[in-house]
């Protein structure tokens, strides 16, 4: 294509680009704050020019560390080990029991903060009593100053927050950082006089009635510089329609839900203990302010369970938690962590009101996780959900299920292992193997539901389900190492366009 054709592409914003890029190379967020731009305009017109060949844009992964709302508020109060230590210096030699009454903080922490100030060779306890070593003081005043430093934004040394990371202190993140450079190419657009003119890229009425001697930008749809814009369908998309084929084939009825859930049917009615890590605030998504409706009678029979158990006969039976079900807690927001929560809905609206009639869903939806983004984990992802209940069901049929699955969407490499589950037992880890990683990854979970979670809804036969996470299954039809390639502004359109139809559709 000409030079002068090129330049009747440009938009504004890439010119604008493209001119900030003559004197080197700078990162994305350089550009934002030096042009003003949006980071989506910037994202948006590098993609362009990279596709015309323009610039060049190089990905760099940058580790940097964050205080996790534990960390926040340690920032505030002192690290445990350092309040108790404080504690031990003023008081010199005292007892282990001291330590309740004089620190504010809980068990958990204090005897945390007891068991890193021994590695730290910091105190000396002799049966009950302990003892400041004083000529430590220095270090464990250093490791309070760790959290000022990450606060600040300050490069830290990984090995010296290894610890803060295992308890929740602080979070290491995988920040993406776009670089551009121009091109040979690109100097020459822009070194060409036809670069400073203004071209009119927005149609007004006046304009279109007085179109004579105006200079209008161009648009182009040729594939080999844009790639095709003329619509076509995301690969993620077909291989979605792959997996709802194949479960049709296999005699599935497909399962529709809301993005948004309760904690009921997200934690509560799966028997998820209240005070399982799962529903903390770092790994789930709450909507503050929200509160969805729950049956009365489901949450009441959830509670009872929850609480005392059940009994039936001595081969049927359970003793609950025995700890007390908060009933306050259920009805809270939330962007749904997995889609079993949907089929708990099925279980509810479906499956308990026809007991007599095997049953078999399946859905293809997205969940939600407040997590670390890497090359196995997105904060947004697909999860294919199974369900099949019926008479005298056994894990037997659910490994039947899951492998003749796997067989149609041409993945055959997978092993199952015994794993654990709040809701199901026995529970199976499902498996594949990546050749680009070079080891098993999971690619999903499953087991047969336990008794507690089926009991409130009246049901007694055996249900058997399963989760598999769509993306991860994708990459390993593509050959591919990192999930995050599926999405993003810089994702190769060119090469999943070329990978489909061989990986993806060939094998069905």
């Amino acid at each position: 294509m000409e030079e002068k054709n090129i330049i009747r592409m440009l938009s504004k914003t890439d010119k604008i680009l493209l001119s900030a890029l003559e004197n080197g190379e700078m990162f994305s967020n350089e550009v934002e704050l030096k042009c003003g731009l949006e980071r989506a305009a910037v994202i948006n017109s590098a993609r362009k020019l990279l596709s015309l060949g323009l610039v060049n844009i190089e990905s760099i992964t940058e580790t940097v560390f964050r205080l996790t709302p534990l960390g926040q508020k340690y920032l505030k109060e002192g690290l445990p080990e350092y309040r108790v230590f404080d504690f031990a210096r003023i008081n010199k030699t005292f007892e282990y029991k001291q330590l309740f009454s004089s620190v504010p903080m809980d068990k958990d922490e204090l005897n945390a903060a007891i068991g890193v100030l021994k590695r730290l060779l910091a105190i000396n306890v002799d049966g009950g009593k302990i003892t400041a070593n004083l000529d430590k003081s220095s270090q464990i005043e250093e490791r309070n100053k760790i959290l000022i430093s990450i606060e600040n934004g300050k490069n830290i040394d990984f090995n010296s927050v290894q610890d803060f990371i295992k308890r929740g202190i602080i979070e290491q993140i995988n920040e993406i950082k776009e670089k551009f450079s121009i091109t040979k190419e690109g100097i020459k657009i822009l070194k060409n006089p036809e670069f400073s003119k203004e071209f009119i890229d927005k149609l007004s009425t006046n304009n279109i009635k007085n179109w004579q001697g105006l200079s209008f930008r161009e648009y182009s749809e040729n594939p080999e510089i844009l790639g095709s814009l003329s619509g076509k369908t995301n690969i993620k998309t077909k291989f979605i329609s792959l997996i709802k084929d194949a479960m049709v084939s296999m005699g599935f009825s497909e399962m529709h839900s809301n993005f948004v859930e309760s904690t009921f049917w997200n934690f509560d009615v799966m028997m998820f203990r209240q005070d399982h890590p799962d529903r903390e605030i770092q790994d789930t998504v709450y909507l503050n302010g929200l509160e969805g409706n729950v049956p009365d009678g489901l949450l009441k029979n959830v509670k009872k369970v929850y609480e005392n158990g059940f009994f039936s006969s001595k081969y049927d039976e359970s003793i609950g938690y025995r700890r007390k079900f908060d009933t306050s807690k259920s009805t809270s927001l939330i962007m749904r962590g997995h889609t079993t929560a949907t089929t708990f809905r099925y279980i509810y609206e479906f499956i308990s009101k026809n007991k007599n009639k095997p049953a078999k869903f399946f859905s293809v939806d997205k969940g939600f996780r407040n997590e670390t983004m890497d090359n196995t984990h997105l904060l947004e992802l697909y999860q294919i959900e199974g369900v099949v209940y019926g008479d005298n069901l056994t894990v037997s049929d659910l490994i039947g299920y899951i492998k003749q699955f796997y067989k149609k969407i041409g993945i055959e490499k997978i092993r199952l292992k015994p794993t654990y589950n709040p809701y199901t037992e026995p529970s199976l880890e499902i498996q594949a193997f990546s050749p680009k990683l070079k080891r098993w990854i999971e690619v999903g979970n499953s087991g047969v539901f336990r008794p507690e979670t089926l009991r409130p809804f009246g049901i007694n036969k055996n249900i058997i389900a399963w989760g598999f996470g769509m993306e991860r299954m994708l990459n390993l039809k593509l050959g591919m190492a990192d999930i995050r390639d599926l999405y993003g502004a810089y994702t190769d359109i060119d090469l999943l366009r070329e990978l489909e139809s061989v990986k993806v559709f060939g094998e069905f």
